[in-house]
């Protein structure tokens, strides 16, 4: 089940950047850039040939100022004409840095990767104006593609040409959810699924439910919901509580804490099941474990 558009959320949460818990931001690992042999990130217009995209998409995507994309490894990220072009490419050099942990050009998890790839089932997109989004581009959009995961200006918060640590930190979030919630939940459904609680992720989240974890728009005994909406499906709530587990647990900070959640990796470490623990550390998932470069090749 597809959950709901959240347009305001996001916005009242990320309140810090995606840096090392001990207040240093994730520094590019020592000859890198020298030894790295990858092709770069790229980002170009619909139109650009080297796109695997159809001409209805094509079409549909510049007839709505959508005219900045990226495919990374076949994935689609596009944005509107006035997002900041730092922005679209720092955002397609972290799906390829999440899909390619190892950057060594190939995607850590093919099964995952052909998940992602399908258009007509998700996308990322990264819209300026919540009103000329929801009336105007999404309607359009959404006949000639699939769900969307948005990347937004009004939860960037966007204050330069240069994206920021709160940028980041959005960006990561959102990149995380896409891919758990399209590809590890369809891939790996027992460990990662989000559709219901029967995986070992929903369960972990049931489980630390108003112990470790509340979402700010959920209930819990003696502790109400701190803002309108409802993420109480698995399909919101896990997707929610999964990120915020991966993220400190790989050594970063989340943009925004669930209320209750620990602030710090050790703390969290903690207070986590052994079955999860064993699920994230497991290669064959491909789980962060350290933090993001950030230094993924851009053109």
């Amino acid at each position: 089940m597809i959950p709901e558009r959240k347009t305001g959320l996001v916005a009242a949460f990320l309140v810090v950047g995606l840096c090392l818990i001990n207040g240093c931001c994730a520094q590019e690992p020592p000859g890198l850039a020298s030894t790295m042999k990858l092709d770069p990130v790229v980002v170009s217009t619909p139109e650009d040939p080297q796109w695997d995209l159809s001409n209805r998409e094509r079409v549909a995507l510049k007839n709505v100022g959508f005219t900045q994309v990226s495919m990374p490894f076949g994935v689609l990220i596009a944005a509107d004409q006035e997002m900041p072009r730092a922005h679209v490419r720092q955002a397609a050099a972290i799906l390829a840095e999440m899909m390619d942990q190892d950057m060594d050009g190939v995607v850590d998890d093919s099964v995952v990767a052909d998940l992602l790839r399908q258009r007509e089932v998700c996308w990322l997109a990264m819209p300026m104006d919540p009103d000329h989004w929801e009336r105007q581009q999404l309607p359009q959009l959404e006949r000639v593609l699939g769900y969307d995961i948005i990347i937004p200006e009004w939860w960037m918060e966007i204050r330069g040409d240069q994206p920021d640590e709160r940028a980041r930190a959005v960006m990561v979030e959102e990149v995380h959810h896409f891919i758990t919630q399209f590809g590890l939940s369809e891939a790996y459904p027992e460990i990662f699924g989000v559709n219901d609680w029967e995986s070992v992720i929903a369960r972990e989240t049931q489980r630390a439910q108003c112990d470790f974890w509340q979402h700010p728009e959920n209930d819990c005994p003696g502790s109400p919901a701190e803002i309108g909406g409802d993420c109480s499906d698995a399909n919101c709530d896990v997707v929610e509580f999964y990120q915020q587990v991966v993220v400190m647990r790989a050594g970063m900070q989340p943009g925004w804490l669930g209320i209750g959640f620990p602030e710090d990796r050790d703390q969290l470490e903690a207070l986590l099941g052994e079955e999860i623990r064993q699920a994230m550390d497991d290669p064959r998932y491909h789980q962060l474990r350290t933090p993001l470069t950030f230094q993924y090749p851009m053109q």
